[in-house]
């Protein structure tokens, strides 16, 4: 891929996963009331703005990440019956935890989306001096059908690999908007194999999946994603093989990231949808941390305000919040040090 695309693409997702959370924040804000100060992506200097009724809408010069200034959360009570402490305490928990929400609900909505359009066959891999390289298949490539049968499961492809009984096959697969055939001999055993082979590793062959289920799947791969997060952040603060959190194996700041976000983005739209899944999925398990700062330390302060019965004085919350600032930015810097370091 061109590498201004790349990078106007990677640009594109976390910009994406940005204004998919704060619009949690906002939506919810406007539904109860709250009055909405600015709408920001990005932090810094503001490169362009506009402001729209009584929100302002920037674009800023650090992309990463954004924010929703809503009236009255640093504690004034300038807006009156339309400021943020000046509503329920369940109304403040509902648009503190929404960002969040919202990007545990985008991982749904693109899983289902990938669920209902189904996975075809795709080579990821294909062995130097096999049938399927001497023939000419790549990486990348879709396959289509064996013999003019359509192949839509990766069951399908191993049937017909084995019924040729290592009689020459064609394969005809999709390779960037354009149909190819190949004529190949599956070798019986090939590297272990215990039948006929090709020589390639594959990936997908996923039937297209009705509406209700596909979510369901999606539901259920959203909480294995969250579970098996938690169980790695737990194996690298426990292993000490794995090199903890900073080490080879360890957690990726935003440089990381950003590499890793080009590499899922050529290999496929697929790829790089179920990528952008698991970013917001990891931004929102982030921002819901009770850490000072984040989402997560302002809805533990609503939190001990409804056990106290009363609020935190905002003055002190809003130096809680400061101070975690700083630290949060200090572990980027760290993070983002380690990753260039690899």
């Amino acid at each position: 891929m061109n590498p201004i695309l790349l990078a106007l693409l990677v640009a594109l997702v976390f910009t994406g996963i940005v204004v998919v959370h704060e619009s949690g924040h906002y939506l919810t804000g406007k539904a109860v009331g709250i009055r909405v100060d600015q709408f920001s992506v990005g932090f810094g200097p503001m490169l362009f703005g506009r402001k729209i009724g009584e929100t302002l809408y920037a674009i800023r010069a650090i992309p990463l990440g954004g924010f929703v200034k809503l009236a009255g959360m640093d504690g004034s009570d300038e807006a009156g019956p339309r400021s943020f402490n000046a509503h329920p305490l369940w109304q403040r928990f509902i648009v503190i935890v929404a960002g969040s929400l919202f990007n545990f609900m985008l991982p749904v909505l693109l899983f289902s989306v990938l669920l209902m359009s189904g996975a075809p066959v795709r080579v990821d891999q294909v062995d130097p001096g096999t049938p399927a390289a001497q023939a000419g298949i790549m990486p990348g490539d879709v396959v289509v059908a064996v013999d003019g049968h359509r192949i839509q499961q990766l069951s399908e492809l191993r049937s017909a690999v084995n019924a040729s009984e290592g009689a020459p096959i064609q394969v005809t697969v999709n390779r960037q908007g354009r149909s190819h055939t190949y004529t190949v001999r599956p070798i019986l055993g090939l590297k272990g194999a215990s039948g006929y082979a090709l020589g390639v590793g594959v990936t997908g062959g996923l039937k297209p999946m009705a509406p209700v289920s596909a979510v369901g799947a999606s539901v259920r791969e959203v909480g294995v994603l969250i579970g098996g997060t938690f169980a790695g952040l737990y194996q690298l603060a426990t292993d000490k093989q794995l090199g903890g959190f900073l080490g080879p194996n360890g957690v990726r700041g935003p440089v990381g990231i950003v590499k890793q976000t080009a590499t899922e983005a050529q290999g496929g739209g697929s790829t790089l949808i179920f990528w952008v899944g698991f970013l917001s999925l990891s931004l929102g398990l982030v921002n819901i941390l009770p850490f000072p700062a984040l989402d997560g330390g302002r809805a533990a302060f609503l939190l001990l305000e409804a056990v106290r019965g009363r609020p935190v004085d905002p003055a002190r919350e809003q130096m809680v919040h400061y101070v975690g600032l700083a630290i949060l930015f200090a572990l980027i810097g760290l993070v983002t040090y380690n990753d260039v370091l690899r």
